[in-house]
């Protein structure tokens, strides 16, 4: 097998954190809210937060919208990621997603067990929380052949075993459900710390 060289010659990306809730009904298994959540300190527009909350993926509900403090860093994200994305871009809370210029972003590192996130925008706070938090581990995902937007993934992933999502004090129903990153058992709500995101070369 070859040896990989040392240096990626590809493009950064991203570079930061990538925080996820994804919640299913427990009766239909359909997608009951998405919580993406990123803090990132190198992008092509810039540094900055973007957060795109989804209390109900399948609607036009007027609670789904993105939060930033960067509206073109989080209308690229938007455009280019999760309405591109195989996991994404079906949901009809995608369409017509406001972008809401936001200040309030604090997060509350209760590590290795909890982890929340917390956004502020006019009178609207939203809150994830991460709980039970299984160890660390580090993902490499190369880009396939032939793979549209073709990009290297690097990060270091904590799963949760219970997450929730709440709108002022408002919990969004639904449940965590089981995925896999190659040959490791994780949940539908993790942490990405460490996320680089690198044009394939």
């Amino acid at each position: 097998m070859p040896e990989r060289p040392l240096n990626n010659p590809g493009r950064v990306l991203i570079a930061g954190e990538n925080h996820i809730v994804r919640l299913q009904s427990a009766a239909s298994g359909a997608d009951a809210a998405l919580f993406n959540h990123f803090r990132l300190r190198l992008s092509p527009h810039g540094p900055g937060h973007a957060v795109f909350v989804l209390a109900d993926p399948n609607a036009a509900d007027p609670r789904n919208a993105c939060y930033t403090d960067n509206p073109a860093l989080a209308n690229w994200l938007l455009d280019w990621y999760l309405r591109g994305s195989p996991l994404y871009r079906n949901l009809k809370g995608l369409g017509n997603l406001p972008i809401v210029t936001a200040g309030g972003f604090t997060s509350v590192d209760e590590l290795p067990r909890r982890w929340s996130e917390i956004v502020k925008a006019g009178d609207v706070t939203v809150r994830a929380v991460w709980d039970d938090l299984a160890t660390p581990f580090h993902v490499e995902r190369l880009a396939q052949p032939g793979e549209q937007d073709a990009m290297d993934v690097f990060s270091v992933l904590m799963s949760a075993s219970g997450a929730s999502l709440d709108i002022n004090g408002r919990r969004i129903p639904g449940a965590v459900f089981p995925r896999q990153v190659g040959t490791q058992p994780i949940s539908s709500a993790f942490l990405a710390f460490a996320e680089s995101w690198v044009e394939s070369a």
